[in-house]
């Protein structure tokens, strides 16, 4: 008998001992009960039979139900479900206030803070986003940590971005006050301004309002969102919000207090910060992503974005003092800028100085430049009028609209663009599309034939009868003739045929005439990339 008690007590004890084995989340993984109603299991099935995660779906819990109501009501892709699920685990979605009016039918507005039902905000944001390209100094910017500000809010046709993340982004900061129900933003010389949430009022210290803004601020998910036209009304930095391409820039470089600049100090002069200046490239507006320097009169731009204006790349060697230009020869999409509003402000600050700067440009000797570098807050900035000028533009500026012309002749684009094996759509890019194929007769190629009225950037838009005389034509066929009439009588400034390589989408080279005093002038770019001249005889 005792045999036997003792036998079923080290029983009991060797199965107590593996239960103790046993991890907590294994027992718990055993006993633990399904709660879920039949519309969760049935939205976890459809987003699992998506590939979803099950480690996902867990994280997803309730939300799963949302989740799989937009699939099924919207038929999203891969790659937006995976962002609109990517959203609902990360953020939460609380009761938010309801009070107040109804906005586009679906959200309740009542002391500037947005409510949406439950789980709306998410789907908008993350699903039917619309992507913004925001670009601080010419740097893409990442307003972190919440990537889904990286895109505006709109209201209606109001645009709103987040107040505090690109305070602090800009090197400023913001204060929240609940008890007012306001913010204030800081700027990164110290100004302070107080914005009332639901208000379209911005007050200084005092209370006195400084300007009305557009649109009313608004508090959505904890974020304090400001209307666009906050950025330049308050900050005086140059926005620009590109509607149709969803592009924010902004530019705060040289950052300077508007209300108290600097004065200069030892061994500096004196530069202004050019707020409004207008840069026009061969008749288009230059979009600048930095506000230009003028020191004497002359405009400087960072030498690191010269090439963003100019055909033109610089590298500056401070052991020698030399600043080493080349063109560049690529052939690139415009993003063309939008003038700029006058500007009564003017504000001097320090630069430093660099003289007596020898340049070589495209590998020739070095020469002298005229004009010293400008280093502020150490960056360097390079004369912009003479570098133009040494790369072959002629420049103008216009007081009336604060506008500097860089204009470089369409002979000197041909030649700096066109190249050997350049493929026949940058041609097109360059060019345009006023063109006549027409064929030689010595060897049966195929041209593509630009006639120039002016020596502009856009070819002449005569029509057929004229471009293409009776005397240049076979039956359907237009051949490559040379208009010596038209050139001399300066009807036509230019005349060019790119020629095509042989089954090949590219160029080969081309042929260029002028009307010179000494006669018609033919430029040749032969299939080596080399350039011969020569004049043109009356035989």
């Amino acid at each position: 008998m005792k045999k036997r008690l003792f036998k079923t007590a080290m029983q009991l004890l060797v199965g107590t001992a593996l239960l103790a084995n046993f991890t907590p989340g294994a027992m718990a993984e055993q006993t633990r009960l399904d709660q879920r109603t039949q519309a969760e299991v049935e939205a976890v099935r459809l987003l699992s039979d998506q590939g979803v995660a099950p480690d996902t779906l867990e994280l997803l819990g309730p939300k799963a139900e949302l989740a799989a109501d937009v699939l099924r009501s919207r038929q999203p892709s891969r790659q937006e479900l995976d962002r609109l699920i990517d959203g609902l685990v990360k953020y939460l979605d609380g009761p938010g206030t309801i009070s107040g009016n109804v906005i586009e039918g679906k959200a309740e507005y009542g002391t500037g803070e947005l409510y949406v039902p439950r789980g709306a905000v998410l789907v908008e944001r993350m699903l039917s986003r619309k992507p913004m390209e925001l670009s601080l100094n010419d740097q893409l910017a990442v307003v972190a940590p919440w990537e889904e500000f990286l895109q505006p809010v709109y209201l209606g046709d109001s645009v709103y971005f987040p107040l505090y993340r690109m305070m602090t982004m800009l090197g400023g900061d913001a204060e929240w006050n609940g008890a007012d129900w306001e913010v204030t933003a800081i700027a990164p010389w110290g100004a302070r301004w107080k914005i009332p949430i639901g208000g379209n009022e911005v007050r200084n210290q005092a209370g006195e309002t400084l300007a009305t803004l557009s649109n009313p601020t608004l508090l959505v998910d904890n974020q304090v969102l400001v209307p666009y036209d906050f950025w330049n009304t308050i900050t005086g930095y140059r926005v620009d919000w590109d509607q149709s391409g969803k592009s924010l820039l902004v530019v705060t470089e040289p950052l300077f207090n508007p209300q108290a600049p600097v004065l200069g100090y030892a061994a500096s002069a004196l530069g202004y910060v050019v707020a409004d200046l207008n840069m026009k490239v061969n008749g288009r507006y230059a979009r600048l992503t930095h506000l230009p320097i003028s020191y004497e009169g002359i405009v400087y731009y960072p030498m690191d974005l010269v090439g963003k204006i100019l055909d033109l790349s610089a590298a500056y060697d401070s052991q020698t003092r030399r600043l080493k230009l080349e063109t560049d020869n690529t052939i690139r999409s415009e993003r063309s800028g939008q003038p700029v509003q006058p500007s009564p402000r003017i504000s001097a600050f320090a630069v430093d100085l660099i003289p007596f700067i020898q340049y070589s440009f495209n590998n020739q000797p070095h020469h002298q430049l005229t004009y010293p570098l400008v280093v502020n807050q150490g960056r360097l900035y390079v004369p912009i009028n003479e570098l133009a000028a040494i790369a072959g533009y002629r420049v103008d500026y216009t007081a009336a609209d604060k506008t500097l012309h860089l204009t470089k002749p369409l002979s000197g684009q041909i030649r700096d663009k066109l190249m050997p094996g350049l493929p026949r759509d940058d041609v097109r890019a360059l060019l345009g599309n006023q063109l006549k194929v027409v064929y030689d007769t010595s060897n049966g190629t195929r041209s593509w034939e630009y006639r120039f009225l002016a020596d502009a950037a856009i070819p002449s838009v005569e029509s057929p009868e004229q471009k293409v005389p009776d005397s240049m034509r076979s039956g359907r066929y237009a051949f490559a003739v040379v208009d010596r009439e038209a050139l001399r009588s300066e009807k036509l400034s230019l005349q060019l045929f790119v020629h095509h390589e042989p089954n090949s989408k590219n160029m080969s080279g081309y042929s260029l005439y002028t009307n010179t005093p000494e006669g018609i002038l033919e430029t040749t770019l032969n299939s080596d990339g080399s350039l011969t001249e020569r004049l043109l005889t009356d035989g």
